[in-house]
């Protein structure tokens, strides 16, 4: 496939700066280094344009943006795409392209129009880009479409611990306990750094996902809950091991069961991460989840939140997989598309 340099098949422009005054809190959205920076009563573009971040970190992040947007000069606008050159087609190439030869300056990374203006960039008939365009824009609304759908689970479970953990005991005057009332609350045994990629046991540490491991301190039904950054919530039944600062909390009372205890902390995150302690790295002491109130709800209530818990995880996991691979997917057909 041939090459063309990309000063060749568009105009490269910079915009004026748009001063913080300008700045709404609706309006027309505004594009610069990271992409979607804000509003403004301001546009410089009717249509979307591709806007290449030219400034710190995020040098060389692409975005193209919706009609009627302000372009700031962090970031340079590819324009006036040339006749047998498809803008869709532009975009995803240069969504993946390599920019670190365009990228310069010590104090602060930058890209400058004529170094932009060399990077080369694929031509092929306009059937083909076509064709491209087709298959990852239907890539893309999949992606989409998974986003939507977790971001519908994620509001479906606040509104219902909302009003579970919080209206109702609020109107019903209920009764709490405290969680070392009804958990036993112990800490994992092992450092960070022996969790593998591989191994036939989780080790629940601060990731988001579980590494691997080869061996297991603990057999049992639990909630995990990572003690410091960003306090992330787990519920497992099984053998695993742990990170020494993750915390293990087992039902100590047959009318409260693990998957309740599971709902209920995952509703009161929020309120640990206001009350954590520390500076640069935060996290909460045992004593902390100790003294946690927990809501004394009806038994048909807590056996019908626990059961939602459990559920409601499972989606997640689904659409959150889903996601993950429709999105590799998309990478993929990148790569092979402009390879």
């Amino acid at each position: 496939m041939p090459h063309v340099a990309l000063k060749e098949i568009c105009t490269l422009r910079q915009w004026s700066p748009l001063p913080r005054k300008a700045f709404t809190t609706s309006g027309y959205p505004v594009y610069g280094a990271n992409g979607n920076i804000g509003y403004s009563n301001r546009y410089n573009h009717e249509q979307p344009v591709i806007a290449i971040a030219c400034r710190g970190n995020s040098c060389g992040n692409v975005s193209l943006t919706p009609p009627f947007s302000y372009v700031t000069a962090n970031a340079i606008c590819a324009e006036s795409v040339r006749y047998d050159i498809l803008p869709l087609y532009l975009y995803y190439y240069l969504k993946q392209a390599d920019f670190s030869r365009c990228i310069s300056g010590a104090a602060q990374a930058q890209i400058t129009q004529k170094a932009l203006g060399e990077l080369p960039v694929p031509v092929c008939s306009l059937q083909q880009q076509k064709l491209i365009v087709k298959r990852l824009q239907t890539a893309d609304n999949i992606i989409r479409l998974r986003q939507e759908q977790l971001q519908a689970i994620h509001t479906l479970k606040h509104s219902f611990y909302t009003e579970c953990f919080t209206t109702y005991p609020r109107e019903h005057t209920c009764p709490y306990c405290t969680l070392a009332d009804i958990a036993t609350i112990q800490c994992g045994k092992q450092n960070a750094g022996i969790a593998t990629g591989v191994g036939p046991y989780p080790f629940f540490s601060c990731s988001k996902t579980p590494k691997r491991v080869n061996h297991y301190h603990f057999d049992c039904e639990c909630v995990l809950l990572t003690g410091n950054i960003d306090f992330q919530v787990h519920y497992f039944n099984g053998k695993f091991d742990a990170y020494q600062r993750t915390y293990i909390i087992e039902s100590a009372h047959a009318d409260f069961s693990v998957p309740y205890l599971y709902a209920f902390l995952e509703h009161y995150i929020p309120t640990l991460q206001q009350q954590a302690l520390g500076g640069i790295i935060k996290y909460i002491r045992r004593t902390m989840l100790n003294n946690i109130r927990v809501p004394l709800l009806p038994t048909p209530m807590r056996q019908q939140l626990g059961a939602f818990a459990l559920n409601i995880s499972l989606a997640e996991q689904n659409a959150t997989q889903s996601l993950c691979k429709i999105q590799q997917l998309h990478r993929q057909m990148l790569r092979q598309f402009f390879s």
